[in-house]
Formats: structure tokens, C-alpha cells, sequence
């Protein structure tokens, strides 16, 4: 599946991101793809989906730093889908640093993410919702 839809999300770099070498902790990558990820979801999904009842759970995280971020740079994610599966969905990040209108690539990624009915504490198929928003 190519993706079909790359939402944009501006990140914003705090200070307690940085580590002692004055760059965004490798820790934080994770916490970006998150924001990423919301975004995504709240946009491509539904804002007032019931996540309490049927939602994710995250089964891999993959991620590639290839660019230090600092504390000062105007860095954003993009997130899209990469692949449905039965029971799982992929989505691909990208970071980007962009100064003077150039963007630079600064880590790529990616999450499986399950899908989950929390009242049956059981994995399902992906819900015929999401299939359908996803492939547009």
C-alpha cells in the first residue's frame, strides 16, 4: 500500500528533550512519532473515536536517527500509513528539520500498531472504520 495521506504535525523542542551533548535525547524520537501518530488519528480517524473501548496497542517501534535535532531547530513529523494487515496497521514517520524553507531529514520510523477492543482485552481485526479512511 503506498501511503495514501501524510499528515504534518509541527513539533516543538523543550528543554528537558536535550540531552548533556545539547541534541534532542534518542528517547524523545519515540515521544515525537506519538505526537505524530495523535495527530494522525484525530485527522484521518475521527476525533471522537472511543479509544477507551476499541483502539491500539504497539507492537514494534523501528527508528533510524540520521541528523542530530537541537534545541532551537523548526523541526516537524510527517506521518502516514505504510500497510493494513489483518489485525495491524504500520504507520511510517519522518522528521524533518526545515531552515529557509529546506527540509532535512532527521530520523524515519515506523509502528505496528495492533488493534484492540479493551472490553474483550482481546487483539481484532482492524476496524472497518479505519479500513475505510486509511484507503482513501
Amino acid at each position: 500500500m503506498k501511503p495514501v495521506k501524510t499528515i504534518k504535525t509541527k513539533l516543538q523542542v523543550r528543554f528537558n528533550d536535550l540531552d548533556m551533548a545539547g541534541h534532542v535525547h534518542n528517547s524523545e524520537y519515540l515521544n515525537y512519532f506519538e505526537i505524530g501518530r495523535i495527530d494522525f488519528f484525530n485527522q484521518v480517524i475521527a476525533k471522537d473515536w472511543d479509544w477507551k473501548k476499541q483502539g491500539i496497542l504497539v507492537a514494534r517501534n523501528e527508528l533510524d536517527y540520521l541528523k542530530p535535532i537541537y534545541f532551537h531547530d523548526n523541526i516537524f513529523v510527517e506521518t502516514h500509513c505504510e500497510d493494513i494487515g489483518k489485525k495491524s496497521i504500520t504507520l511510517g514517520y519522518k522528521i524533518f528539520n526545515e531552515k529557509d524553507g529546506v527540509k532535512e531529514l532527521c530520523s524515519k520510523g515506523r509502528s505496528i500498531l495492533v488493534c484492540f477492543d479493551f472490553n474483550k482485552k482481546e487483539s481484532v481485526e482492524v476496524f472497518d472504520q479505519w479500513k475505510l479512511n486509511l484507503e482513501q
